[in-house]
């Protein structure tokens, strides 16, 4: 198992700093409202493409709870309310 070393750290939330971006999501944005731990994440080995889609939903997540817009269908969805479709958990298993 690789120690998580700060330039392996660095070089993977590059990575995942990119992919978020790619989407519109800015990291600066969001994590200082709602932290996501990508440390976390990057300890269990989670792609960099991989924590930034778990952040996403993770965001997406509070956001609809903080402006009360939260799927009532399913605990853990982070579609906002009156969505089309299957729910969708924030963390998928």
């Amino acid at each position: 198992m690789e120690l998580m070393t700060v330039s392996a750290f660095d070089d993977w939330m590059a990575e995942v700093r990119s992919a978020l971006e790619s989407i519109n999501m800015s990291i600066e944005d969001w994590q200082g409202i709602w932290p996501f731990d990508f440390q976390s994440e990057h300890a269990k080995g989670t792609a960099p493409a991989g924590a930034a889609e778990k952040a996403n939903r993770f965001w997406w997540y509070q956001q609809n709870r903080s402006l009360k817009r939260d799927c009532l269908q399913t605990a853990n969805c982070w579609l906002p309310r009156g969505h089309e479709g299957a729910c969708h958990p924030v963390v998928k298993n």
